[in-house]
């Protein structure tokens, strides 16, 4: 599974996939366990679903989309374990701060602080993962690294809950900071792969590559026509799915009666359940089909969209626990199926010295545009109607947009990836 050409061995590849793997858990759990929160601190603050939107949205991705460039250029430039360590830090130190906040303005301030420090994590686990594996397995071990991502927010609101409950909102953060002070030394030990190593670049190879400023990767990554609409499609996706996960806690639990911790076990567990079914399904799909047809992978991810729009209105009008929580789990098992599809795609039409930008660039879409807007959006239109529902009923418009954007960049997939792998081979000649 590891390629020789990037000097690392096979246990080293997978030693280093299982402590990206727990970083992304950690990185989710702490960013999702604030959703199960919502009712305690509202309570406590006095806030409107507006400001509670504002709180899980945007106070953390505003800062975590604009720091994801510089630090995609940082991931591009040096070497990413200590990229990744310096992030880690900081978000860590900062859901320990949120711990100690007395007030909104406070917390929010935490939040920015979190949303800095998580940025370097997708970059460089995704830059480091597409030179520890080859191509052909590349979509299954982002998929691996992916699943922190449901597994890490599926513990953020199950543990979340049932500590909420006994301790309060306050003592959550400060358990939810202590995992990430203890994986730096882990981190330490991962051995850094050649750039291009997986692709057949040689350390020789890699030194030799033209650096470019920001602003030019920028301009040639977003030159790529399927690109825009694949970046496009991940905006949308994030929109539907962020709006989705921070408020579902707080619909179970103002519109069902589920106390917190019975709602945070009814997410967490579909989170987890999604991570397991969802990615993996998904990429190992992705990967098969991709042997035959280069374009499976944006089939892939626009087939998922398609199956969950339905779903997504089944949960708002069930009238039976099972059917409503039936159609959770299918929602978030679809959604999480698209998220290690959505990185490999880029993976494989960007070069190697490109991909920490092309990750930030991901980033600054999912997250700056889609997550930012999702739950506050959600929240502005439950304060408008004075229902919650009524928010949640616009999110199934966004997967029908994904659905689109994944036709119109169909068009342009197989030749953009050709003029990739040319550029990539001719940089291996050089």
């Amino acid at each position: 599974m590891a390629d020789n050409s990037s000097s690392v061995s096979k246990a080293q590849a997978i030693y280093a996939l299982v402590i990206l793997l727990l970083i992304n858990s950690v990185n989710y759990m702490d960013r999702f366990a604030v959703s199960i929160l919502f009712p305690l601190i509202q309570d406590d603050f006095n806030l409107t679903d507006f400001q509670l939107g504002l709180l899980g949205g945007v106070a953390f991705t505003v800062f975590y989309a604009v720091m994801a460039l510089p630090i995609g250029l940082a991931v591009d430039r040096f070497k990413r374990k200590y990229v990744l360590i310096a992030g880690f830090f900081v978000w860590s130190f900062a859901t320990f701060a949120s711990a100690l906040a007395g007030r909104y303005a406070s917390l929010f301030a935490a939040r920015a602080l979190t949303g800095t420090g998580e940025a370097s994590a997708h970059p460089s686990g995704v830059s480091l993962l597409g030179d520890y594996f080859s191509p052909k397995v590349r979509a299954t071990m982002i998929a691996v690294f992916q699943m922190g991502v449901p597994i890490g927010a599926g513990l953020g609101v199950i543990l979340g809950g049932i500590l909420a409950v006994k301790y309060g909102w306050q003592k959550v953060f400060f358990i939810f900071a202590i995992p990430g002070f203890i994986l730096i030394p882990f981190i330490l030990a991962m051995k850094e792969p050649v750039r291009g190593g997986s692709e057949g670049l040689t350390a020789e190879d890699s030194e030799g590559i033209k650096i470019e400023g920001l602003w030019t990767k920028i301009v040639k990554i977003l030159s790529i026509k399927s690109l825009r609409y694949h970046y496009a499609a991940t905006a949308l996706i994030m929109f539907g799915s962020q709006g989705f996960n921070l408020w579902m806690p707080s619909y179970l639990n103002r519109i069902w009666d589920y106390d917190l911790a019975a709602a945070g076990k009814i997410i967490g567990i579909g989170l987890i359940l999604g991570g397991v079914v969802g990615a993996l399904g998904g990429a190992i799909i992705g990967d098969i089909w991709s042997r035959k047809d280069i374009t499976a992978r944006i089939k892939t991810q626009s087939i998922a969209a398609a199956i969950a729009i339905p779903f997504m209105v089944l949960m708002l009008i069930a009238k039976n626990n099972i059917l409503l929580i039936a159609s959770i789990y299918i929602v978030i098992i679809l959604t999480v199926a698209m998220f290690p599809i959505l990185s490999a795609i880029i993976v494989n039409l960007t070069e190697p010295q490109d991909r920490g930008v092309a990750m930030a660039l991901l980033l600054f879409f999912q997250t700056g545009i889609g997550f930012s807007l999702g739950p506050a959006f959600v929240g502005w239109i439950s304060d408008l109607f004075g229902s919650l529902p009524a928010g949640l009923i616009i999110l199934p418009l966004s997967y029908v947009a994904v659905v689109v954007m994944g036709l119109f960049a169909l068009r342009h997939f197989k030749s953009d990836y050709d003029t990739i792998q040319k550029r990539i081979s001719d940089l291996a000649k050089k």
